[in-house]
């Protein structure tokens, strides 16, 4: 195989596992508001974080499965910074919870990772 073949072969297995993986997240969606939640608001991030604003409640999101926490659980909220090389640096949104380990959604830059908290804020209270 030349080289051509190989990056068409890599570039189709990941798209398949890129689909398989939002199949997964679909599915974890359905399964939560069947169970009740009610999405006011989705603030994306990975794992996504979803708001309640009705139900006073937060859910986050991934492939496996889905955690869900009241508004009554939530401590307070942060961003947070972790520098892997001079330039690249990952910004999260922790979720300081009562009673829970810390919960923290990622997001691609700063300035997405304050929009979330404040808006987060905004619909929490805090």
């Amino acid at each position: 195989m030349g080289s051509t073949q190989w990056i068409i072969l890599a570039f189709i297995i990941m798209a398949g596992l890129g689909y398989w993986n939002y199949q997964r997240m679909d599915g974890q969606r359905k399964e939560l508001q069947a169970a009740g939640f009610q999405i006011s608001d989705e603030l994306k991030g990975n794992p996504t974080l979803l708001v309640s604003a009705s139900q006073r409640q937060i859910a986050v999101l991934n492939p496996s499965g889905y955690r869900r926490f009241s508004f009554d659980q939530l401590q307070r909220a942060e961003v947070r910074s972790h520098s892997l090389a001079q330039t690249e640096t990952r910004f999260r949104v922790a979720l300081i919870l009562d009673g829970e380990p810390d919960v923290e959604v990622g997001f691609e830059n700063e300035t997405r990772a304050d929009i979330a908290l404040k808006k987060l804020r905004q619909l929490t209270g805090f």
